[in-house]
Order: C-alpha cells, then sequence, then structure tokens
C-alpha cells in the first residue's frame, strides 16, 4: 500500500504528551506554520489575538507571576484555566494537538474528523493527502479508519459473515460510497470557519421499490468504510419542494470535515460546484482496482440508473460525466452507447450488465432481481411470430396494461421470454 505505512507510523510515533504549560511555544511563537500543517484550518484575527493574549500569559508565567497577579496586570480572568489548559481558544487548542500530533507526513496534512460547537476539533484526526497521486493515496487514509459498531451489527444482511470479510470488503464498500455521492446524495456544505465541513444524506422516495434496500446499504457503506455513523431518521412527508410527490425514508450521516476533503479532493470539486452540473475530477480513479471500479459504478447506477424492461436495457444518468463513464465502462469490458436528452444517458444491455454485475448483489435492490430477469430471459426467432401459447399467456396482462415497460418485465416474469415495448404495444392495441 503506498504511502499508507509511512503514514501510520508517523502518526502512531507522534502521539505523545505535550508539555503543559507550553513555555516552549514562546521560542517560536508563530502560529502560520503550524496552521499549515492542518488542512483548510481558518482562523481570524480575533483568534490571533486571543492567541497572542495566551502568550503574554505564559510569559509572565514563566517569569514568575501567579494567575492572580497576571490577571490583574491583563485585566483577564480565568488565567489559572488557561495556564492549566483547561480552558483553550481555537488556536491555542490547534497548537496543542500539533504538539500531540507531530506533523504530518509530507505531502499530508491532519484532518479532525468531527467538530465540536463553534468549529472546535475532536480528539479523532487522521492525515490525508492534499491530491490523490495514485490508489496509494486512497488506501492510506482507509487504514487510519475504523468501522462503526452499526455496521458489524448488519453486516449479515449485506453478505458479511465474519468481522473479517468486512475488514476486507472495505474499500469496495467506499467505492461504492462515491458512486452514491455521485449520484442520489445530499451534500451540504455546513461550515466553513474552522475547517470546511459537510452534511451528507439521503432522501429517498417510498414510491420506489429499491429505496429502502439502497439505502440501508449505501448507510451501512458508510459505517463501514469510513466509521461515521450514518443513520436512518424520521421519514420525511411529501412536499411539493421535492423531485418525488410521496413520503420519503431518510438517512444522515454526521457533519464532518472528511465528507469536505473527499468533495473537494478526491472527486475534485471546488466550493459551489455541484455534482449535478460540474464535471468530476478524479481521473484517479480510472487506475484504480477493477473491483474499485465496478463498485463505484454500482453506487452512481443503484443511485441513478435504472432497469428498462421494454429496450431490454440498463439506463444510468451520465451528465455530466459522459467521459468518464465512457472510459469506465471500455476499461472493464462493457459495450454501451450514450442517448442525448435533456440529461443524458449511457445506455448497456441487461445481459453485459449482469457480467459487472452493473447492480450490487450485496444490495439486492429490485434493480438487481429485475437485471437478473431481463438479461436470463430468452428471445424468440427474429422475425417469426410470437407463438399462440405465449399469447395466451400474456393476454391479461397486455389487456391490464397501462405502461408498456412494465408489461415487458411482467411478461419475463410470467415466461421467461422478453419482447420488446414496440412489441407489447402491437399486440395490446390489437387486442391479440
Amino acid at each position: 500500500m503506498q504511502g499508507a505505512d509511512s503514514v501510520e507510523v508517523r502518526k502512531s510515533d507522534s502521539l505523545v504528551a505535550a508539555d503543559w504549560p507550553p513555555y516552549h511555544w514562546l521560542e517560536h511563537p508563530e502560529i502560520q506554520p503550524i496552521v499549515d500543517d492542518f488542512w483548510e484550518a481558518k482562523y481570524d484575527e480575533d483568534d490571533l489575538a486571543i492567541y497572542n493574549r495566551f502568550l503574554e500569559i505564559l510569559s509572565l508565567s514563566k517569569s514568575g507571576l501567579n494567575g492572580d497577579e497576571i490577571g490583574r496586570k491583563l485585566h483577564i480572568n480565568n488565567v489559572r484555566k488557561y495556564i492549566k489548559g483547561s480552558k483553550k481558544s481555537f488556536l491555542t487548542h490547534l497548537r496543542a494537538e500539533h504538539d500531540r500530533l507531530g506533523s504530518p507526513s509530507p505531502g499530508y496534512k491532519w484532518l479532525p474528523l468531527r467538530l465540536k460547537p463553534r468549529g472546535t476539533p475532536d480528539k479523532d484526526w487522521i492525515q490525508v493527502p492534499t491530491e490523490i497521486r495514485n490508489f496509494g493515496d486512497i488506501l492510506s487514509v482507509l487504514s487510519q479508519l475504523e468501522p462503526s459498531e452499526e455496521s458489524y451489527q448488519v453486516m449479515g444482511r449485506f453478505g458479511c459473515a465474519s468481522r473479517e470479510l468486512l475488514q476486507q470488503e472495505r474499500t469496495n464498500h467506499f467505492g461504492f460510497v462515491l458512486g452514491t455521492l455521485l449520484g442520489d446524495a445530499g451534500k451540504g456544505l455546513r461550515s466553513e470557519r474552522r475547517f470546511p465541513s459537510m452534511k451528507v444524506s439521503l432522501v429517498l422516495s417510498k414510491a420506489k421499490k429499491n429505496s429502502a434496500r439502497f439505502g440501508d446499504f449505501a448507510s451501512f457503506c458508510v459505517n463501514s468504510a469510513l466509521g461515521l455513523r450514518m443513520h436512518r431518521i424520521k421519514d420525511a412527508p411529501a412536499s411539493n419542494k421535492r423531485y418525488s410527490k410521496s413520503d420519503c425514508f431518510q438517512w444522515i450521516a454526521p457533519v464532518s470535515p472528511l465528507f469536505a476533503w473527499i468533495f473537494q479532493v478526491m472527486m475534485g470539486l471546488k466550493r459551489g460546484e455541484k455534482t449535478t452540473y460540474d464535471q468530476l475530477r478524479a481521473d484517479w480513479i480510472l487506475a484504480s482496482p477493477v473491483c474499485f471500479r465496478i463498485h463505484f459504478l454500482q453506487g452512481l447506477a443503484e443511485s441513478d440508473g435504472w432497469v428498462n424492461p421494454g429496450r431490454d436495457v440498463v439506463i444510468i444518468v451520465a451528465s455530466p460525466n459522459e467521459q468518464l463513464l465512457d472510459k469506465l465502462l471500455t476499461d472493464v469490458g462493457v459495450p454501451h452507447s450514450f442517448e442525448k436528452q435533456m440529461v443524458n444517458i449511457v445506455l448497456l444491455k441487461t445481459a453485459e450488465g449482469l457480467k459487472l454485475p452493473i447492480f450490487n448483489e450485496s444490495a439486492h435492490t429490485n434493480n438487481y432481481d429485475r437485471l437478473i430477469l431481463m438479461s436470463r430471459a430468452k428471445r424468440f426467432p427474429e422475425r417469426s411470430p410470437l407463438p399462440r401459447w405465449f399469447l395466451d399467456q400474456i393476454e391479461d396482462i397486455l389487456l391490464k396494461c397501462v405502461n408498456y415497460d412494465q408489461a415487458c418485465l411482467e411478461i419475463a416474469r410470467r415466461t421467461g421470454f422478453k419482447i420488446t415495448n414496440l412489441t407489447v404495444k402491437k399486440y395490446a392495441k390489437a387486442g391479440t
């Protein structure tokens, strides 16, 4: 694993207790070199003024003054708490953490996994690269994260029979997460005051049979790969402001700088850009292991894809990442084509989709079941009339069908044969 071992050793060797009061800060009072070791850390003039005031407290304490004397001299309260370290400002806290963690490995920065109120980092830190140079950089980040306990509790539902197997699958789970982030997942920037942090959520229509299983699996993958507790919350009522007019299932993950780093560094998207309109800048995916690429495609397909029984194809929304999808599908050997619409789509035959498979076996959503059904259904010889026994079996379907594509699906399910939506339309109108 390129880069991963050195990052882990560096972190482990650096976790030493800092001396307090930190009189050694007075020898090198500059704060900017410290802040530079943290990914996208920000501070303002007030933060700097408070930090400099703490340096004054240190200087006076070192000269022999006690807390009360320093408080009277500087006209401030709680001096003893500052000297003991029980009260810290943002920059003081950041520098104390730097003393504990040490400098990150070359090309890496420290990133907090969670933030307390007002943007103060919590205790858990990892090192992240400032750019993705190769897949080893991805592995170096995942190796510092641990699956949540919730992921172990539900892993049996998704094909993981042991903790060891879950650990082995974590990289693939992250591929699925990345595809989901490109697709259905809501991604909202929540704060930039201290560290950029993002909220990730899924809001999926109850009117779609895929929603519950897909949402549960995507949540499981976040828990497994990143250790961030994504979980289902109270259902959302129907709203005219949403694409779906039905009630929706909801899942939410904790606000974290890790999501902001994934969005900006792994996915290559700038502040203000949206996955709906702006291309992914992540060529590193093309050089990632085949299994990772397939799971990435699966996350996207489960988010923005479906089986069209009437055309016997899998359709995935391609805009605005047509070039990336073209390369990925070509590299994994799947013939495909594009159609230009208001939102461009990529199409692949169900038989080709099953080879990957394009829908995840462990998630086993309704999409996967339809893929299996349509890809395995047989066709009648070309230009031959449909046999009478077949027409007799589908007569009831043809009389009742409103949606021709759904009729094609039901015909395949009942008979084991597939016909196009144009053929269904022809026989339905003729009344068989």
